[in-house]
């Protein structure tokens, strides 16, 4: 099976306004080898991961083994491609997740990168990149969100039992238990946010570099990345999407607020509202 770095290493650089030609059979094999990676990443979205395996995906993904057979001459390879890529914006028009819809958008320029229409494929790879950094980010608001915080149903009793028991002479110390179990929950919440970003950062990583090997400017590319940090009782307090902006700016998403951050170190928070 192929690794997203496979896909970035078969897929042809752009110099000179000119695509260096490495072959299709060599991307579409890579494409395809990629399978594992996409159920990783769509099992750590909210529905089943049935995507590769149903409807106008699957079909598209039957087109591009058969362009791949060795035997397909260069017409039937152009006929497979073209149909490929008219199953998978049929499979576009019934889906709303932005992660999958990213997913589908990275097939749809593969086949247009194949097709021999190289400013198409950047628009669409454009698309699946601006679709995958919107999934980190709504991953990241639900965690961090009062909702992500009060889903366990037990917290709400526990509360009104802490505030009553706070309100003896041992405030303090119903202070700090009730500090231990929101931290507690905190990092459990935060945890689950980085076992689900984690696969789609690498994914979006991988998108980033094809982007930029189909000639794009660095400047004009954003680069993310994902970081935590522990607190004094080793429990996760807070995760940040740090979002590379040019040469000189970077901007710190917390799911709650935005921080742009200059590398000369001043800095200038946004609340978001979304």
């Amino acid at each position: 099976m192929a690794t997203w770095n496979d896909l970035i290493l078969a897929t042809p650089r752009q110099v000179g306004g000119k695509l260096q030609d490495e072959g299709p059979v060599a991307l579409l094999d890579a494409l395809l080898g990629t399978e594992g990676e996409q159920l990783v990443l769509l099992g750590h979205l909210p529905r089943e991961p049935h995507l590769l395996r149903q409807g106008s995906f699957h079909e598209g993904r039957g087109h591009l083994e058969s362009a791949a057979k060795p035997q397909c001459s260069r017409d039937e390879r152009l006929e497979h491609l073209k149909s490929a890529s008219l199953c998978f914006t049929q499979a576009l028009s019934a889906e709303r997740d932005a992660a999958r819809v990213s997913l589908l958008a990275l097939h749809v320029a593969m086949c247009r990168l194949l097709l021999g229409m190289p400013k198409e494929s950047r628009e669409w790879l454009t698309m699946s990149h601006q679709g995958a950094a919107e999934t980190l980010k709504d991953i990241l608001t639900e965690a961090t969100g009062a909702q992500g915080f009060t889903r366990n149903r037990y917290l709400g009793g526990m509360l009104n039992f802490v505030i009553y028991f706070t309100s003896s002479a041992t405030l303090g110390a119903g202070y700090l238990f009730w500090d231990r179990v929101m931290s507690k929950r905190a990092d459990k919440v935060l945890r689950r946010a980085l076992t689900r970003m984690e696969p789609l950062a690498a994914y979006v990583d991988t998108l980033r570099e094809l982007r930029l090997r189909l000639g794009e400017p660095t400047t004009a590319v954003p680069r993310y990345q994902v970081a935590h940090t522990v607190d004094a009782g080793r429990w996760v307090s807070r995760v940040t999407l740090r979002i590379l902006v040019g040469e000189d700016e970077a901007e710190d998403f917390t799911g709650q607020d935005s921080r742009r951050v200059s590398r000369t170190g001043s800095e200038r928070s946004t609340t978001l509202i979304r």
